[in-house]
């Protein structure tokens, strides 16, 4: 169980995602606290959030078009900044971030949801069992919130929002109290005195504004540097935002543009940051994930990088251990010496096929009566079964890919040209010892009795 209280902070208009983000987090596990589900009826609304804020050891913020342009939002994230408390962004939709914000490691929902799930579990740092839960919930989430649900949920941030900011002292205009008094005749007096005053203000305004419009030949006219900055907005690439600040470095909206500017290039280097992930992973070797290090020392996948090149690491030694005894088996050139590498089990074996090839190419074959069985137990044989690849009982009938030896007790044996006329006549001239391996393949049966083909 996650014990760090998580506080949520967003605008209205983005209670949907909230809401079902925060459900399931809380049932995954994490300590949340959303105005929606925590505020008690009757309680103070302003008193438990600043309660609730200044309790938790994690703020949330979602961070969307409308959230960016919100006083409470922002009045929040300044608290929590400001008392170290540490803060997550989470980015919904695309929008100006916040400066405060920009050097946050922030999880991104705009483009892949199950990435921005795992990079808000790094940042939320949850443990294990709650990071578990949580990504299981990208593949179908839990709890399906109702729209019943989401416009009941808008309504009580609504409230909330109008009494953050409303002064302590407001009341209705109805229920102010004029003490002064006055006579219908002084009231009438008073407003034709006001309509004359009015109308002959509202001439001179008239006046004012055409003399204006004549002078400039139309209302409103736009410098050029407005004009350019929203030709830039327009457009809204780097590249046009630093044409915008070379043309006009002392121009009303240069802060603006190199905001722009820094927040697309962060967007950017996310992405480049995923991109080189996803080619490391797909090369999945040493040099790609070094490679991605190298690039991104402080990417949102560095750990899982090192862990990648941990294990490589380790098999490293195995690797070595492999190539070692194969090239023993290949200066020997031996069926034996390939079959002590083919039955090898200390080894990573990945020349193993080649090592069946090359016995197939030197070896020579023959066939051999190697005893009775019944059923798929042997109850006498020649052999000893040392090898076949699966666990086995010495008892097991034998098979094809098999490796066996001779028993210690057998003589040496001569093989048969053919399994079914074993004669003097049909024999091989070479005699097979007890320290020979060898590799059965093909079997077939007579009767209760055992006849095998072998490679030696």
């Amino acid at each position: 169980m996650s014990t760090e209280t998580i506080f949520f902070s967003y605008s209205r208009d983005d209670t949907e995602f909230v809401l079902q983000l925060a459900k399931n987090l809380r049932q995954a596990g994490a300590n949340i606290w959303l105005d929606q589900l925590d505020i008690s009826p009757g309680s103070r609304w302003d008193k438990s959030i600043q309660d609730a804020l200044t309790n938790s050891k994690v703020l949330l913020v979602i961070l969307s078009k409308t959230s960016v342009e919100s006083d409470n939002v922002l009045d929040e994230v300044s608290f929590a900044l400001e008392q170290g408390k540490r803060v997550v962004p989470v980015l919904l939709e695309d929008c100006e971030i916040p400066f405060r914000l920009r050097r946050l490691q922030y999880a991104d929902f705009t483009e892949n949801p199950e990435k921005g799930i795992h990079t808000l579990i790094q940042a939320l740092h949850l443990d294990k069992e709650v990071a578990s839960k949580l990504s299981d919930f990208t593949e179908q989430e839990i709890d399906i919130t109702t729209d019943k649900e989401i416009t009941k949920a808008k309504e009580i941030k609504e409230v909330i929002e109008i009494k953050k900011t409303q002064p302590s002292n407001y009341k209705p205009i109805a229920q102010i109290q004029y003490k002064e008094s006055y006579s219908s005749k002084n009231i009438n007096q008073k407003q034709s005195k006001y309509k004359m005053t009015k109308i002959i203000l509202l001439s001179l305004l008239v006046l004012l504004v055409l003399v204006v419009a004549a002078w400039f030949g139309g209302f409103f006219r736009e410098d050029d540097d407005t004009q350019f900055f929203k030709d830039s907005l327009k457009s809204n690439t780097i590249q046009d935002f630093e044409i915008y600040i070379n043309r006009f470095p002392e121009g009303k909206f240069v802060d603006q543009a190199r905001d722009s500017i820094y927040a697309k290039a962060s967007r950017n280097k996310v992405k480049q940051d995923n991109q080189a992930w996803d080619d490391a992973s797909s090369s999945d070797n040493l040099d790609g994930y070094h490679a991605y290090l190298t690039k991104f020392p402080n990417g949102n996948h560095v750990i899982e990088a090192e862990e990648k090149i941990k294990t490589l690491s380790n098999n490293l030694n195995n690797i070595r251990l492999d190539d070692d005894a194969w090239k023993s088996a290949t200066l020997q050139a031996t069926v034996n010496a390939f079959l002590d590498y083919y039955t090898n089990q200390t080894i990573i074996g990945s020349h193993r096929e080649e090592a069946l090839q090359k016995i197939n190419e030197i070896g020579k074959k023959g066939w051999l009566y190697c005893g009775r069985f019944s059923e798929e137990s042997m109850t006498e044989s020649i052999f000893d079964l040392v090898w076949r690849g699966v666990d086995f009982s010495e008892k097991d009938i034998l098979k094809a890919n098999d490796v066996v030896v001779l028993k210690t007790n057998e003589s040496a044996r001569r093989t048969y040209r053919y399994a079914d006329n074993r004669n003097a006549n049909n024999t091989n001239n070479t005699l097979i010892d007890k320290n020979t391996k060898m590799y059965i393949s093909a079997v077939e049966k007579e009767g209760n009795a055992l006849v095998v083909q072998i490679i030696y």
